[in-house]
């Protein structure tokens, strides 16, 4: 049976190792409930009343992942001034009960809350045959960050969605603000010169990251691959912010 390159990925024995051991406990304990009203499901994380009332985005932007209630294919800004990236995809407005799981995965370290999220993304993906740009490029974190925090979230949503993953590809160099910190203007700086290759990068690669607000950081990470002779950027991430 063919398997969908953003099919869940089994558990490795890599530096997250310690990490998902901790995340199966958290999974087991929480079995049978649903993540986000705690109602029983039994064997699911998700009830069908939750994943239906997620803020799913239907129709977007094929450039930048903006919702669009208008139906069309590109967003004014995208056709003025196209990003460096050739594509977006988007399954949830940062909004509603989304934001919070994403907040408590991200800030607090809550593993089952966002692999329950990417999971519920590799399989949306698959379903709808999202073709592949190339293999997974998780958005590169500076080691201050990462030894403070303790794990890179898109690394993680990079493993859940699946293989292929491109390691030891980008870093990041400079130790810049977090983006929520700052304001849209900042925002637009703030990655500058933040990205350096450690190898020559592939013809395609799909970057991977938790939420796209302005698109600063994965447009500067798209820059910094298309310099080393990257031809086609596509970026998955798990929501959009409006």
């Amino acid at each position: 049976m063919r398997t969908s390159a953003f099919a869940p990925a089994p558990p490795g024995h890599g530096p997250w190792h310690r990490q998902g051991r901790l995340d199966a406990i958290l999974t087991h304990l929480l079995a049978g409930h649903c993540h986000f009203c705690g109602v029983a499901t039994g064997a699911a994380d998700l009830c069908p009343g939750c994943a239906e009332d997620l803020p799913w985005i239907s129709a977007a932007c094929q450039h930048c992942g903006l919702p669009l209630a208008s139906g069309a294919s590109h967003c004014a800004s995208c056709l003025s001034a196209p990003p460096p990236f050739d594509r977006v995809v988007a399954l949830w407005r940062y909004s509603d009960s989304v934001e919070p799981l994403i907040r408590r995965f991200k800030l607090t370290g809550d593993l089952p809350a966002g692999r329950l999220l990417a999971r519920l993304a590799a399989a949306t993906l698959a379903a709808r045959r999202y073709p592949c740009a190339g293999p997974l490029v998780p958005m590169p974190m500076h080691w201050r960050r990462l030894r403070s925090r303790g794990f890179n979230q898109s690394t993680l949503i990079a493993r859940w969605l699946g293989p292929p993953l491109a390691r030891r590809l980008v870093m990041r160099q400079r130790h810049t603000p977090p983006q929520r910190e700052l304001d849209a203007e900042a925002r637009r700086h703030n990655p500058t010169g933040a990205f350096c290759l450690l190898r020559r990068p592939p013809a395609a690669v799909t970057l991977v990251d938790d939420v796209l607000t302005t698109g600063a950081s994965v447009g500067e990470l798209a820059r910094c691959l298309r310099a080393g002779g990257t031809q086609r950027v596509d970026v998955v991430v798990l929501a959009r912010a409006i």
